[in-house]
């Protein structure tokens, strides 16, 4: 660390840079995979939807396992280590794909091992990032780099990482061309540079009581997220997601409409899940200009009317040209509802708590995604994707209506931690 507190001195990044180019590292790895790894089981390996559906899963599922451990680490633990080491995983991961792809010895149980090692990586650092991003405020604030607010640092945060998605999974499109394997070893070569900059960091204060014992500030944060009226209700947002737009609209539906539906390949999907990204992308612009949303809750429960909408016509015969023309629509309700989500958590968390709290946060995506791509992968079998995709309309729509009458959250207005 040493070695890394000099180069810092030398280059003199400011902090929330620093930030920036550490989850831009990550999310450009996860657009190129997000458009790859269904692409070499789809359209390279030519496997089923419930394969698709299985492997889908294996990305997420270590995170249902780990999260919950892996936010009080990250309160315990120096985050820049933490995120440097996860980096360099999901790296060796990448990086050994693109090997075995280059001796012709890749297999569909070497792309779920594959899955497995990306998906401990991310379990680590997820809540490792996302708790960073309050003490990097924090100390550019000391510092007198900016005068932000958190709100607006995780909006900026936010469209850092879907230009970093969009670029990913722009470059996906190429695979269509040289095939799939020089990407797989971009990936591995983008996210150690995410690693460096992690380690470029300066120290990030906690406020996490370190006397705890481990199992005990677990439950804490469980027990925090699950006892409030806030936490506990966009937590339950969050399995739903996963379990019907996460798990069975993008990891499932999506993928399989393009090969069986529009008889297409990489290059569709990547344009579909660029277009989705730059409609989030446009969103998070249009935010960061309007300035701090006094009534976050409000406008995330509208904003997944507009998923509702899209799941819905995915089950009609729309022409290619009018499916991008949804997924964009589609994209910029995500866009506010990603960020406006994360504020509020952010926002509502106990300072001492954040990371297990963002933990067991991310734990209800991310729990609900696997065994969302996995039951989505069975049903789409059977059903085909258009039939497939009126199930999570009705499900989220009933769920919203639910949460809009029965919670708090379209009273909450935006608080700023002390």
């Amino acid at each position: 660390m040493v070695v890394f507190r000099r180069i810092r001195r030398v280059i003199a990044v400011p902090p929330f840079w620093l930030y920036l180019m550490t989850i831009s590292a990550w999310f450009f790895g996860f657009g190129l995979q997000t458009t790859l790894f269904p692409g070499v089981i789809n359209y390279t390996l030519m496997e089923s939807p419930d394969k698709l559906g299985l492997a889908q899963a294996a990305l997420t599922a270590p995170m249902l396992v780990l999260l919950p451990l892996t936010g009080v680490i990250a309160e315990r633990y120096d985050r820049r280590i933490l995120l440097a080491g996860f980096h360099t995983l999901a790296a060796l991961a990448a990086l050994s794909l693109f090997t075995l792809m280059s001796f012709g010895l890749l297999s569909y149980e070497m792309l779920v091992a594959y899955a497995l090692c990306v998906g401990i990586a991310g379990a680590f650092v997820m809540p490792a990032r996302d708790s960073a991003i309050n003490p990097v405020i924090r100390v550019s604030q000391r510092l007198n780099q900016n005068g932000r607010s958190l709100q607006k640092g995780v909006i900026i945060a936010s469209l850092v990482q879907f230009a970093a998605q969009i670029l990913g999974m722009g470059l996906g499109f190429g695979a269509s061309f040289s095939g799939p394997k020089y990407f797989f070893a971009l990936q591995g070569v983008g996210l150690l540079l995410g690693g460096i900059c992690a380690l470029l960091l300066p120290r990030l204060p906690s406020r996490a009581v370190k006397t705890d014992k481990v199992l005990k500030s677990l439950k804490d944060g469980i027990s925090t997220v699950w006892h409030s009226p806030i936490l506990g209700p966009m937590t339950l947002i969050m399995i739903v997601v996963g379990l019907l737009v996460i798990g069975g609209g993008f990891f499932v539906i999506i993928p399989v409409l393009v090969r069986d539906v529009y008889h297409s390949g990489y290059e569709v999907l990547a344009s579909l899940l660029v277009t989705f990204w730059v409609g989030a992308f446009a969103a998070n612009v249009i935010l960061a200009r309007l300035g701090n949303i006094e009534k976050p809750g409000q406008a995330l429960i509208y904003s997944q009317i507009i998923t509702i909408i899209a799941l819905g016509l995915f089950a009609t015969p729309l022409p290619l040209w009018a499916l991008y023309g949804l997924i964009f629509c589609w994209g910029l309700g995500a866009g506010v509802a990603i960020s406006l989500s994360r504020a509020i958590v952010q926002e509502n968390a106990p300072a001492g708590k954040l990371a297990r709290v963002m933990s067991v946060y991310q734990l209800g995506l991310f729990g609900g995604a696997p065994a969302g791509a996995a039951t989505f992968g069975y049903i789409v079998a059977h059903l085909g994707a258009r039939q497939a995709s009126l199930i999570p309309m009705i499900g989220l729509s009933l769920f919203m209506l639910g949460i809009a009458l029965f919670s708090p959250l379209m009273k909450v207005t935006r608080e700023e931690p002390a």
